[in-house]
């Protein structure tokens, strides 16, 4: 186990910023089944919404993922996978699509690089049942994502940090980091650093598969990367 643990919120190197919330009760924070839909989110039923999108006018995360699948960014084809896990997690994970391995096994959590990335969280003092996984663009891509196409997909992302509410977002590999950041983004000079997304603290880390074919960049990942962030500490 690598001696990591999450850092207290007072000391974060950038303030925590709360996502919008209003004073009504929160709904259940269910825990979503493999197949990535939830019953329920917190925004309130009487927050007004003022959006255009479908997608943005969701008040719950089976709105929400419905919208998407429905949205002309998808259109109609192969099902997209959808984000999975806890309500208010202590972090979500977002990856810039699904591997050809993560659709076949579903989503991250069957794969080689899910059960890695498991035994990573838990070394920080995280289950998997904290953490939230998500994807960029939730349909494996067959070619690069144009820039008109990926302004949309910002904004289903930003409505899906929204609806989950995590402590931490952290970024998996260069094509996340650009699609959140913009394509000028330098990945080598952003790794491990403590950045800001939605008022959320955010990092960026190697992409996991990346780190199953070199145990250097595992390594790296765990002795350099999560630390520089500042928003882990050794236990």
């Amino acid at each position: 186990d690598e001696p990591w643990a999450l850092v207290p919120k007072a000391t974060l190197k950038v303030p925590l910023k709360a996502p919008n919330r209003t004073n009504a009760e929160p709904q259940s924070l269910a825990v979503a089944q493999p197949s990535g839909s939830f019953s329920s989110s917190l925004i309130s039923d009487n927050e007004s919404v003022a959006e255009v999108y479908g997608f943005q006018k969701a008040r719950h995360l089976n709105d929400f993922n419905a919208a998407l699948a429905e949205d002309p960014v998808y259109a109609k084809g192969v099902p997209l996978i959808f984000g999975t896990g806890s309500l208010r997690p202590k972090a979500m994970l977002l990856f810039a699509s699904p591997s050809a391995s993560d659709s076949s096994a579903h989503g991250i959590w069957h794969t080689e690089a899910g059960l890695m990335l498991e035994r990573l969280f838990q070394s920080l003092n995280i289950e998997q049942n904290q953490l939230y996984y998500t994807y960029f663009y939730k349909r494996e891509a067959l070619r690069p994502i144009s820039s008109l196409i990926e302004i949309q997909l910002r904004k289903m992302i930003s409505k899906e940090i929204a609806l989950v509410q995590p402590e931490l977002i952290v970024l998996f590999g260069e094509s996340s980091l650009q699609h959140i950041f913009g394509r000028s983004k330098n990945f080598t000079q952003s790794v491990g650093t403590a950045m800001e997304f939605e008022g959320i603290n955010t990092t960026v880390l190697v992409d996991p598969y990346k780190m199953l074919e070199d145990k250097n960049l595992k390594r790296l990942t765990w002795n350099n990367h999560i630390p520089a962030s500042g928003f882990f500490v050794k236990r």
